[in-house]
């Protein structure tokens, strides 16, 4: 089934409706790529964002009368992943570890929107390559010394190739602030690889930054 971002909790007769189970399972779908980066930009690892945005989930259907009719339902699921994460977040602070991959989120199980494995990784020219499935350690960690927010951004932007209008309304932030965490986000990254990398090993990191946003 394939619904609009802006679904509506009361429609007009006959019409889906997001209190249905069927109906409310497809928008999530829909928007759960995006919705497992919302979750590996706040915990910084990927182990966790499948288990969090199914929380999230259902955390949502029970509030699913709360939802605004004519709203955009990634950004309403967005904001409850990540008030799920950062609890995750507090819960592990104190024996917190550096994630190998953070993100490449497992494949999920039957029903859920991932259906083609693990993601892979944007090469050179910005594209995804179909043949890459994990990051480099020194990029994960050095994508932990960014913040939650920028983090996310940067995710989003990469990986799923989200504008930054998107990347606005998805995490309620100015389109403009999206558009610098990036940018920023991809500068930090390149100056920290540059230093820490041989030329040989720091190319196929690098290209998963991009040089452009």
């Amino acid at each position: 089934m394939t619904l609009p971002n802006d679904a509506t909790a009361e429609s007009s007769a006959g019409a889906p409706r997001l209190t249905d189970p069927a109906v409310f399972a497809a928008h999530f779908q829909e928007s759960y790529r995006r919705l497992s980066l919302v979750a590996a930009g706040v915990t910084g690892e990927r182990q966790s964002a499948e288990d969090i945005v199914q929380e999230a989930a259902a955390v949502a259907f029970e509030k699913v009368n709360q939802f605004q009719p004519g709203s955009n339902f990634a950004a309403w699921m967005a904001e409850i992943v990540r008030r799920c994460a950062l609890n995750y977040r507090r819960k592990i602070q104190h024996r917190r570890t550096f994630a190998t991959d953070p993100l490449v989120i497992a494949e999920a199980h039957a029903g859920d929107a991932l259906s083609d494995g693990a993601w892979p990784i944007a090469r050179e020219s910005g594209e995804l390559a179909p043949d890459q499935t994990a990051f480099d350690d020194q990029l994960s960690r050095a994508l932990q010394t960014l913040n939650v927010e920028a983090r996310s951004c940067l995710l989003l932007r990469v990986i799923e190739n989200l504008t930054y209008a998107e990347i606005s309304e998805l995490l309620n932030i100015p389109e403009g602030t999206a558009m610098s965490h990036v940018h920023r986000s991809k500068s930090a990254l390149r100056r920290q690889l540059a230093s820490s990398a041989d030329e040989s090993t720091r190319r196929p990191i690098q290209n998963a930054v991009g040089d452009q946003a």
